[in-house]
């Protein structure tokens, strides 16, 4: 028989008593009669699980084999912690160097250890910034997003340098994008009032030989029925005419059709600001903006 104690919170404590007949469970709020049985059973060894967040992991493990995976944990944390003040102790001379370059790699590699304590991010970000001096970085997106989140000392510290020239940065890019905006939607409304009359022009024909292919189909459908009433050629004559006509229709058809795909197809580009150069400046301008607004904390 063997018996262990699991914490499952601060006030609680359940028994597991492992038996020839199965297993036993005692429960600490249980009533007194029954830890009172519980505790007259001897027990072969109780096992106190670390008072920690709960991990599965170590549920039924022997005390030697808890023990075991304690240490080992114990051993990986010690070597982490003792990579990440080397690459930290690597990182530290290339900074006060200037070594921007040299030195952003360590820190990044360094911001990854859960035992960074703002050190190695503030590292990294001096490097990216160049000791808080340029703001380029700052129109990536993701570093745009990655700064967003970034811990609030190191965000106030880059700010304090760093605010001006981004709120300055994001002044200009807004009153170049105003005159953009303008010139691209005067130019897309124009642009769409011709697409969409191409886009009629072209759907109204297509309708009109639709329907003619339709009506020459249906009377040489007719005629050809016609064929064995008659004695004379007459059927047959027609039965040809409507014949050719249906087929230079559905002719007709299909490259109406095909020109109004493209008229359409050029309607639904106009709506992309990417289709023009005004539009592509201009969503250029937003997306910078955009970026600098998450430097400032603003999110869309």
């Amino acid at each position: 028989m063997e018996e262990r104690i699991i914490e499952k919170d601060e006030s609680r404590k359940i028994k597991i008593k492992h038996t020839a007949e199965g297993d036993d469970v005692v429960d600490d709020l249980a009533p007194d009669d029954a830890a009172e049985a519980a505790e007259d059973d001897a027990a072969d060894y109780s096992v106190e699980l670390p008072d920690e967040e709960y991990d599965e992991d170590l549920v039924g493990l022997t005390p030697s084999q808890l023990s075991a995976r304690l240490e080992a944990r114990e051993r990986a944390a010690a070597r982490a912690r003792e990579e990440y003040r080397k690459i930290l102790e690597e990182a530290e001379p290339l900074l006060k160097e200037a070594n921007y370059s040299a030195a952003e790699p360590l820190y990044a590699q360094a911001a990854l250890y859960e035992y960074d304590d703002g050190t190695a991010k503030r590292g990294l970000w001096i490097c990216r910034t160049e000791n808080f001096t340029k703001t380029d970085i700052f129109y990536d997106e993701d570093m745009a997003q990655e700064f967003y989140w970034l811990d609030a000392p190191i965000r106030e510290e880059a700010l304090a340098s760093l605010g001006d020239a981004v709120r300055e940065a994001r002044a200009s890019l807004a009153a170049e994008a105003e005159p953009v905006r303008k010139r691209y939607e005067a130019s897309k409304q124009e642009r769409g009032e011709a697409f969409l009359a191409n886009r009629n022009f072209y759907l109204v024909r297509f309708a009109i030989v639709l329907a003619v292919a339709v009506a020459a189909g249906i009377a040489c459908l007719v005629s050809a029925l016609y064929i064995l009433r008659r004695s004379d050629n007459l059927a047959l004559i027609f039965t040809v005419i409507f014949g050719v006509g249906t087929f230079v229709m559905l002719i007709l058809t299909l490259i109406y059709a095909l020109k109004l795909f493209r008229a359409i197809r050029l309607c639904r580009e106009n709506e992309k600001p990417a289709s023009s150069t005004e539009g592509a400046r201009l969503e250029e301008l937003e997306k910078k903006i955009a970026c600098l607004d998450l430097v400032l904390g603003k999110q869309n």
